[in-house]
């Protein structure tokens, strides 16, 4: 039966099928289109760290008690300019400036005692000197004596043998020749007389010379022994000076102090308390923790980076461009650190200091879109049973 709408259903049919043949070919283009650029189109990966931040290109110097005891004054405020070797913190040192004061005065005691020693010293040795020329003048005067003393003994004894012989002859007479031999008996005992006197006092004398001697050892060790004592009082007043020096604090570095602990006078700290933060002079660069898995193998010097700090929206204040300078070799801490040289601020129009968090983008490759559906796809079926890193593509 023929239709009464036959031409109207064969108008619609050829409709159909022109609109069918219009939308095809767009989405063929498309897909083709899509398809190039899946394979063939590169696009950048970043490695992110939230975990940056801002630093000088010199580490801050904390300032710390070396020692323990309790603060007597603090000069430590923050934003304060400090220059190397200002005072900036000072520890109470009453007790150990007291036992300073007692070792100086003990040290001058023994300086004066010691001088007074080898003087005395010196006096006997002159004295001793004076003493040994004398003994040899005496003693050679003595010997003189004893020898003069001796001949005329001798001469004295032939004279008796002689009047003996007259006598014995008859040429003199008994009372001429017993006067002779009383003189050589006379004399014999005088030369005996020199002699002992002579050997007592050579014995004298070396007995006077030893005693001077001996004296002379006892002075030098009592000089020894206060020299040793003096040097022991000189270290006990060295390591109290080191003490005291130790208690005054002095700033490490020039620059601006960045951080302060909440220590007022009077508070008793131990060795090693933190009392501030000096942040030195520098260029600023960025400091960024990555999971070893991210940076390892993966980050390299020069490799471009973008910075954005926390708290200011890179939509309104920008970024900072940033290239990488160093990458740390050990993990510390399950971390590996990485430090980035500033290019550039952008439209950044804001100081930029020491501290400052921030989050870091490093571009660290340029792949295909079709190898990071692949890696993808890799890493569900590998089922990681650590976090996969952290990455971010942009075309």
């Amino acid at each position: 039966m023929a239709s009464p709408f036959a031409r109207t259903l064969r108008s619609l049919e050829r409709d159909g099928d022109g609109a069918w043949w219009a939308g095809l070919v767009p989405t063929l283009v498309l897909l083709c289109g899509w398809a190039v650029w899946f394979v063939s189109m590169r696009v950048a990966v970043y490695e992110v760290s939230e975990r940056a931040w801002l630093s000088v290109d010199r580490e801050a110097h904390v300032v710390a008690a070396p020692v323990a005891g309790r603060v007597a004054r603090i000069h430590l405020n923050l934003g304060q300019r400090v220059r190397g070797g200002d005072v900036v913190a000072q520890l109470d040192g009453e007790e150990q400036r007291a036992r300073l004061d007692e070792q100086r005065e003990r040290a001058e005691a023994l300086a004066r005692q010691i001088a007074v020693l080898r003087r005395q010293m010196a006096a006997d040795r002159i004295a001793l000197a004076d003493r040994s020329r004398a003994t040899a003048a005496t003693l050679a005067e003595a010997a003189a004596r004893a020898t003069e003393a001796q001949s005329a003994a001798v001469l004295a004894a032939r004279e008796a043998d002689r009047q003996s012989v007259l006598l014995a002859n008859g040429l003199v007479s008994e009372a001429a020749a017993s006067r002779a031999s009383a003189e050589a008996d006379q004399r014999r005992a005088a030369g005996d007389s020199s002699r002992r006197a002579l050997d007592r006092l050579v014995f004298a004398e070396r007995t006077a010379v030893s005693d001077r001697r001996e004296n002379l050892v006892k002075l030098e060790g009592d000089l020894e022994r206060m020299n040793g004592e003096r040097r022991s009082v000189t270290a006990a007043v060295e390591r109290l000076e080191h003490d005291l020096d130790l208690r005054t604090i002095r700033a490490p570095i020039s620059g601006r102090v960045g951080q302060i602990a909440s220590v007022h006078a009077g508070a008793i700290v131990e060795p090693g308390t933190v009392l501030g933060m000096i942040v030195p002079e520098g260029e600023i660069k960025v400091v960024a923790d990555f999971a070893p898995a991210s940076a390892l193998g993966r980050i390299r010097p020069a490799q471009s980076a973008r910075v954005r700090l926390t708290g200011f929206p890179s939509t309104q204040y920008g970024s900072l461009r940033a290239s990488v300078a160093e990458v740390s070799d050990e993990p510390r801490d399950g971390r590996i650190r990485i430090e980035l040289r500033v290019r550039s601020a952008g439209r950044l129009n804001l100081p930029l200091e020491h501290g400052m968090p921030a989050s870091v983008e490093v571009d660290v490759e340029h792949v295909t879109p079709a190898v990071l559906v692949l890696r993808t796809i890799g890493r569900v079926v590998d089922r990681p049973t650590t976090d996969a890193p952290v990455t971010r593509a942009a075309g």
